[in-house]
């Protein structure tokens, strides 16, 4: 007579088919885990191609907000026309191909009913601008990590420019200059700039520094 097989445990039961259900449970968690992940991945490598594309602007802006800051000036007080932000100046990105510059620079006033003002200077450059782009990127110029200001303040009075390089198309790159732009450049940049010609030039009044005397009153 065969002994009967000891009957299995109901906890035991219960525990192998605990087992069982957690399998395809693990597997249901492990593909949502990898679906979540792929949008987020290409989330990220989208928000990384948009920030390379924002550093292009659609033209050069001598009046831009943080352009007119870098010159020296209150942007927010500024009166005039509203003009969209600039991007931050930085190195030209690879595969931008400059074909002209456009340098906005401080010094000049000018002179209206309104008094006299201190003016922001645009000059379109034209010509050969490899060895502009050669001086901005070499070491010997451009320290690394330069975001376009200086790590001291720009003495008052001093000049001071601010420089976009422009594609074939149109598309503007704030490119950083040694120092922030405040005096001199060196002289590699300043060869280069030199070196173009000077197809237009605009002169636009951004703050009043000395207003007209108003008119005397007449007597009753």
């Amino acid at each position: 007579m065969t002994a009967p097989r000891p009957p299995v445990p109901a906890a035991r039961a219960r525990t192998r088919a605990r087992r069982r259900a957690a399998v395809p449970a693990a597997l249901l968690v492990a593909a949502l885990a990898a679906c979540s992940a792929a949008p987020d991945a290409a989330g990220d490598a989208q928000s990384r191609a948009s920030a390379g594309r924002t550093a292009v602007a659609t033209e050069a802006d001598c009046l831009a907000p943080q352009v007119l800051t870098a010159l020296g000036f209150d942007a927010a007080a500024y009166t005039g026309s509203v003009h969209r932000d600039a991007p931050e100046a930085a190195a030209p990105p690879d595969g931008f191909v400059a074909v002209s510059a456009v340098l906005c620079s401080t010094g000049e006033t000018l002179t209206d009913a309104a008094g006299r003002w201190a003016a922001v200077t645009a000059s379109r450059l034209e010509g050969d601008v490899a060895p502009l782009v050669s001086a901005l990127t070499g070491r010997s110029t451009v320290p690394a990590g330069t975001s376009g200001t200086s790590g001291t303040a720009c003495p008052a009075g001093a000049e001071r420019a601010d420089l976009w390089l422009v594609d074939a198309l149109g598309g503007a790159v704030r490119v950083a200059l040694p120092g922030g732009g405040c005096g001199e450049l060196p002289e590699a940049v300043a060869d280069g700039i030199a070196a173009l010609d000077v197809m237009d030039v605009e002169h636009y009044p951004v703050a009043l520094v000395a207003p007209a005397p108003s008119a005397s009153p007449t007597a009753g």
